[in-house]
């Protein structure tokens, strides 16, 4: 998969933890400024301002990653699975069940999202590089992303070796084919009356 498909595959893969994330940033924010009644030195006190300006400005980064990604999948028909699978937090079985399609169709359909969320995010000025810039010192997303990536590399080995043992049946198919329709080859082509 191209990577700039990867990186916003990741932001679908942020979505239903970004809720969570940022209330457990909220509440690390919280138990920063009570500490800070009872810090005593002033630099424990700026060691702790800075850290819950850390963390406010993580929300901030969450929060936007949670806008855009719902702005880039938008109300179209094309990304409706993407609805149903990350906003919603359905499976694709789930999905599959529900919608009453195969489930190769439901992962089809979820390919065809992902290429017009990308083109939507990038109509939006959202390219893979700006993906990187606003996000990349983000764990969560940094974490979806390695996930993403190394999901990517295992289905490319699966592809390899799935392409590589149907060349091993095809080769074996035609080895047996030839063994038992051997090519005449006697020289002498004419027919006899």
């Amino acid at each position: 998969m191209e990577d700039r498909f990867l990186v916003t595959k990741a932001l679908l893969e942020c979505y239903p933890y970004i809720e969570d994330m940022y209330d457990a940033l909220s509440r690390s924010a919280e138990k920063c400024a009570s500490e800070g009644f009872y810090a005593i030195f002033a630099s424990e006190q700026m060691r702790l301002y800075e850290q819950i300006m850390k963390y406010n400005n993580r929300k901030i980064g969450l929060y936007n990653m949670k806008y855009l990604t719902e702005e880039g999948i938008g109300g179209s028909a094309v990304t409706a699975l993407l609805r149903e699978r990350y906003l919603k937090e359905k499976s694709a079985a789930t999905v599959s069940a529900e919608k009453g399609v195969p489930l190769r169709t439901v992962y089809r359909r979820l390919e065809v999202g992902l290429r017009a969320f990308t083109r939507r995010l990038e109509e939006m000025g959202f390219d893979k590089k700006r993906l990187l810039k606003e996000f990349g010192n983000e764990p969560l997303f940094l974490s979806m992303l390695k996930r993403v990536i190394d999901e990517d590399d295992e289905n490319e080995r699966m592809r390899g070796a799935l392409l590589k043992m149907k060349a091993e049946a095809l080769g074996a198919f035609s080895r047996r084919n030839r063994r038992s329709h051997p090519h005449r080859d006697s020289g002498d082509d004419r027919v006899s009356a």
